[in-house]
């Protein structure tokens, strides 16, 4: 039971070491200077307080400490102080606690990269067993943070309640003079002058596929599932799909540009690689070693962009694009043996067309940072086809087989670009 009376005992001590009553979340500077201001008799070791600041807030830095002599003889300080003494406490707000009188505002608003600590005994305000605290800065004529800490005999352990309650946040460095003022000349991030033209490179990856995403599966089947038999026959020849994987990795180089950041366009490159659907139970590929085709694709698509600026070193660029391609297809195809004649099947096996053209429709969105490192992320739907009402020909067949009038698939892409912007 003793031993659990001790524990209670401790936690207790712990749990009230101190007590926030108001916090205007303040920024605690590195490295800066603690100004001491005691109302009455002096509780704290000055030296140890510092010590206290450094143990509790490896952050902080190496602070200065000393006690505010200069407040503590000036009559107006020491007039506001006695009021001050008498009002901290848990129901009072800090505008409530603001100095009202003009001279001693302004002694406050001066101290210029200083922190002053007021520290005075609570008995007179009801609060015998404690120090009542508040905190001072150079940004406004009210406390920054009011409280109180359990008195202590220690100084030592007084200092580290102190330390610990009322100065655990991570601490910052300050500015130098020079460079406040530099800030002070600065635009404001948010009202700042928008370029005239923003540009960007980029590379990036994705993955395309015919199927469109939140659509029926069955709009499809027939090209998932069709097979190119003696080297140029398919159930349906419509869609390149039907005698190429429609499902593939994808590759994009790209450059763009905005104007005004509204309307802008954006020059593009993609490669993708397709293996051929072939029939494996069809015996004449026995002597097919492999049969593939690269798909290059160059267009140019038109932007509507609009920008939204969360932060001073992020841009969000939410961007829709309409555009046109052309489509060239490469065929890669060998042999198991270059030194075999091969059969009549391969020699007039089906051909695609010299190009193909098609719409690419996309929404997507950039992120830069710094105004110039930018990730993107964009989706979209491409087409591709040729034109299937063409003049008769005499030599033509009864049934002229059109392939690829109409194949279209879905994309998604993740990028990364370089963009820079220009104020004309």
């Amino acid at each position: 039971m003793k031993y659990i009376a001790f524990l209670l005992l401790l936690l207790t001590s712990i749990a009230f070491g101190g007590n926030i009553y108001s916090d205007s979340k303040w920024t605690l500077w590195k490295d800066g200077e603690i100004l001491i201001w005691n109302q009455g008799e002096t509780p704290l070791d000055v030296k140890e307080f510092c010590l206290s600041l450094r143990r509790n807030n490896t952050s902080i830095g190496i602070p200065e400490c000393r006690n505010f002599g200069e407040w503590e003889r000036d009559s107006i300080a020491i007039r506001y102080g006695n009021w001050l003494h008498l009002n901290i406490n848990e129901k009072l707000e800090l505008a409530e606690l603001k100095a009202r009188n003009p001279i001693m505002s302004n002694k406050i608003q001066s101290l210029e990269d200083k922190i002053v600590l007021f520290i005075a005994d609570g008995k007179n305000s009801g609060k015998e067993n404690s120090y009542l605290i508040a905190l001072f800065n150079e940004n406004q004529n009210e406390p920054i943070a009011v409280g109180e800490v359990k008195k202590n005999e220690d100084k030592i352990a007084l200092g580290d309640d102190i330390a610990s309650t009322f100065f655990s946040g991570g601490a910052v460095r300050r500015l130098t003079k020079k460079e406040r003022e530099q800030k002070l000349t600065e635009p404001d991030d948010y009202y700042k002058e928008i370029p005239n033209f923003r540009a960007w490179g980029g590379v990036s990856m994705g993955y395309a596929q015919a199927q469109i995403p939140l659509t029926p599966g069955s709009w499809y089947k027939s090209k998932v599932n069709s097979k190119v038999r003696n080297y140029r026959i398919t159930k349906d020849s419509t869609s390149l799909w039907n005698f190429i994987e429609d499902s593939t990795p994808l590759f994009t180089a790209y450059l763009g540009g905005i104007w005004y950041g509204f309307i802008g366009g954006e020059l593009f490159y993609r490669y993708s690689n397709h293996d051929t659907k072939i029939d494996k139970s069809d015996t004449v590929y026995k002597e097919l070693d492999y049969w593939e085709y690269s798909q290059h694709e160059v267009g140019l698509s038109l932007l509507l962009s609009t920008t939204f600026d969360p932060s001073a070193w992020l841009d969000i660029h939410c961007f829709f694009s309409l555009g046109f391609q052309y489509s060239f297809y490469s065929e890669n195809i060998a042999l198991k043996d270059d030194d075999i004649k091969p059969s009549r099947a391969y020699t007039s096996r089906v051909k695609f067309e010299d190009a193909y053209k098609g719409v690419v429709v996309a929404i997507g969105s950039q992120f830069v940072f710094l105004d110039h490192y930018g990730i993107s992320l964009r989706t979209g739907i491409s087409s591709r086809g040729r034109d299937v009402y063409v003049e008769p020909s005499p030599d033509a067949a009864k049934e002229p087989t059109t392939i690829g009038a109409s194949t279209i698939d879905w994309f998604i892409s993740f990028g990364l670009e370089y963009h820079w912007s220009k104020i004309f």
